[in-house]
């Protein structure tokens, strides 16, 4: 084989390497837990990226049983002075809940504030 042709192919090879190492990835989306006194909340976004979001919660006491009652969540962005007016999260089985049509319109870290009763928690989201 020509030099030339070696060489060629370890650029290509090294460009695609760089594109796979360097290409900007979205963070994953994954469950994020908090505890108030009494409760743990456990909220799952649909994506983690801008634009039209989901939520599925998951309420427990802090023995793991089903904690129900009426839940809102609060999104905010302190930072930017964005927040959104409160959603009521629609019960689908004792403890779970979804909020569905969240418009995150910014990227950056966003605050989900979520309530039930008198418990209040506040759990960080960050978005690309």
């Amino acid at each position: 084989m020509k030099r030339s042709t070696i060489a060629v192919v370890a650029g290509v090879i090294a460009v695609v390497a760089a594109v796979l190492v360097l290409w900007p990835r979205g963070v994953e989306a994954r469950p994020h837990l908090a505890e108030s006194a009494r409760l743990r909340f456990e909220l799952t976004p649909s994506s983690t990226k801008t634009g039209n979001n989901s939520f599925d919660l998951r309420i427990t006491d802090l023995s793991g049983n089903a904690a129900d009652g009426d839940v809102t969540v609060e999104p905010a962005m302190p930072q930017m002075g964005h927040a959104l007016a409160p959603i009521t999260a629609a019960p689908r089985a004792p403890g779970r809940y979804q909020v569905a049509g969240v418009d995150l319109f910014m990227a950056g870290q966003w605050e989900i504030t979520v309530s039930l009763r008198s418990e209040r928690v506040v759990i960080p989201l960050l978005l690309t």
